[in-house]
């Protein structure tokens, strides 16, 4: 019991401060041989780390990035520094008399003492073999993930090894590649590995943490190279399909994408953790959860990391550009929380439970002409591929335009985003600035909205301070620039009946999803769905839904547009 409390108090200072992880990251005086070490020091054995790496410092709860991290190293280190990290990160050597036994699946082989600090029961060890078969049968079976190779027979035999150790610091388990067979025949950057599993885990830690792992296993059978960040997004995303009654993933709603807009979606500890919220969207906004698979295939296509582009490769095989994937990355983390709303259709039934997306208080407007920037804060400067939101309450403003003046970095690829909302409905588009000046006026209409919200994006790679400015006006008209108007989307009647037409006008080639919205938010009809060619296109409504209310939701390109509908039979 009191390891049980320990293991808690640890998990809850997880979620606050720096990690010994961030000291040493953060570190810039350190060689290449001295972070590698301390990074693996980290997971095994943090009593080898000087002080100002550990004290009060919070944890990670996965080891797994401070190890690969550490391999990412390997062709910087001396041959010294190499030997002792492959020694420290092999399999463990467990306190006591070890033994093992298969899982039931036939997957895998648990190895366990029941003596020493490494000490479990033999139920214990059954548990986390059963939660392991589930995780394989999910992520392997039925999403069709690569299995782990084997690993030539290191463990007993060519079965996957899960280990069961005294882990300190918080950790709950993690996953090595380092010193793991690398099969010679393979395509791609393929690596056997183990896990290490926490001896005193509660039930709902060892599921989620069994389905994380192995996330990590089946990620380095694809390429052990590619890079932390995403490994980590896709792991903790992956805990909620494997087990989505447990909901871990919430308690890292702090930490990463809706209330730390303004970090790049490569950001490391611990905002990666918060930031499942990337790889969660690729899977639904396609309604093909393969697409998250498709970018680990894609990496698995080229030997080394390949990352940034095997996410473009995904976004453009369904039909869409990776920048546009990126800016409704941007309407979907807004409209979350307290904007949520079931028929809007943007991917998520558990949206409602994500909390508030974060609005400075200087991007925040009650009253116009508003002016501002960035803000004074070098906390809170965006990084590449970062945002912010820029709110205007429009209850004083109705009947009119209310338009924005950015003024973006010179020299730098800026993006501008608009969405427009009630408790009923919204819209959205994205614009491009101007390469050269960074400038961009986008006016969006007031009549029946509550908000407006302007929302900048930083796509340039670069480590120059992201500095901006604007200016947000009401006017009786557009006076220049790009406009959201509804212009794409017409239904033919409204009661909508049999035979009425649907029709919308994609101003370039490109993908398009219409569809029919029921109140619960379930897809109840799909009108059209792939490549649009530029030009009208009308559907004809087959009057196969019951009589009710419902939403036409059009994505195309650019933007979102949505119309409530009644349907008459």
């Amino acid at each position: 019991m009191r390891i049980a409390l320990i293991t808690m108090l640890m998990l809850s200072l997880c979620m606050f401060a720096d990690t010994v992880y961030q000291r040493i990251d953060n570190d810039q005086n350190l060689t290449a041989d001295q972070k590698a070490l301390y990074l693996v020091y980290s997971v095994l054995d943090q009593s080898r780390l000087p002080l100002e790496y550990t004290a009060d410092a919070a944890c990670d709860r996965s080891g797994t990035p401070a190890l690969h991290e550490a391999s990412l190293l390997f062709n910087q280190v001396s041959r010294a520094t190499l030997e002792e990290i492959l020694s420290l990160a092999n399999r463990p050597v467990l306190s006591g008399s070890p033994t093992s036994f298969v899982s039931n699946g036939g997957n895998f082989r648990i190895h366990y003492t029941t003596t020493g600090i490494d000490a479990c029961a033999l139920s214990y060890a059954q548990d986390i073999a059963e939660n392991m078969d589930y995780s394989w049968t999910i992520e392997c079976d039925s999403m069709g993930y690569f299995t782990p190779p084997p690993d030539y027979n290191v463990g007993g035999d060519d079965l996957y090894d899960i280990y069961i150790a005294y882990l300190s610091g918080g950790t709950l388990g993690y996953t090595s590649s380092a010193g793991e067979y690398k099969p010679p025949d393979s395509t791609h950057s393929c690596s056997a590995s183990h896990i290490v599993m926490g001896n005193d885990l509660g039930s709902n830690h060892q599921k989620v943490t069994s389905a994380h792992e192995f996330q990590h296993a089946v990620q380095m059978s694809y390429d052990y190279e590619e890079p932390t960040w995403f490994m980590e997004n896709c792991a903790v995303w992956m805990e909620d399909q494997v087990y989505d009654d447990i909901n871990d993933y919430l308690n890292y709603y702090s930490l990463g994408a809706i209330r730390k807009p303004y970090m790049g979606i490569d950001s490391g500890s611990m905002y990666w953790y918060g930031a499942s919220y990337w790889p969660r969207m690729m899977g639904l906004m396609f309604n093909d959860i393969t697409a998250v698979r498709e970018v680990w295939e894609n990496c698995a296509l080229t030997n080394g990391p390949n990352m940034w582009d095997a996410q473009e490769d995904m976004f453009e095989a369904h039909g869409i550009t990776f920048e546009n994937g990126f800016m409704l990355y941007g309407l979907w983390r807004f409209m979350v929380g307290p904007q949520y709303n079931i028929t809007f259709d943007l991917y998520d039934e558990e949206a409602d439970t994500w909390g508030s997306p974060l609005v400075f208080s200087w991007h925040n407007f009650s009253s116009l002409p508003a002016s501002g920037d960035q803000g004074a804060y070098s906390q809170y400067l965006m990084d590449t591929k970062g945002i912010a939101w820029l709110k205007v309450d429009l209850s004083a403003y109705q009947g009119g335009w209310v338009q924005i003046d950015f003024d973006g970095r010179d020299n730098f690829e800026w993006d501008l985003g608009a969405i427009i909302y009630n408790d009923n409905n919204f819209q959205f588009i994205w614009v491009d600035c101007d390469p050269a000046t960074g400038e961009k006026t986008l006016a969006v209409p007031t009549q029946g909205w509550d908000y407006a919200v302007f929302f900048p994006a930083f796509m340039t790679e670069t480590s120059l301070t992201a500095n901006y400015t604007f200016e947000i006006a009401y006017t009786a008209g557009i006076e220049e620039g790009e406009s959201l108007t509804s212009t794409y989307l017409t239904v033919g009647s409204n009661p909508l009946v049999p035979g009425a037409a649907v029709s919308f006008n994609a101003p370039t080639t490109g993908y398009a999803d219409l569809s029919v919205i029921d109140m619960t938010g379930r897809r109840a009809s799909t009108l059209y769905s792939g490549i649009a060619e530029q030009g009208l296109h009308s559907v004809e409504f087959q009057g196969e839904l019951a009589s009710g209310t419902y939403f036409v939701v059009l994505r195309h390109g650019n933007s979102v547009e949505t119309a409530r509908v009644s349907v008459l039979r």
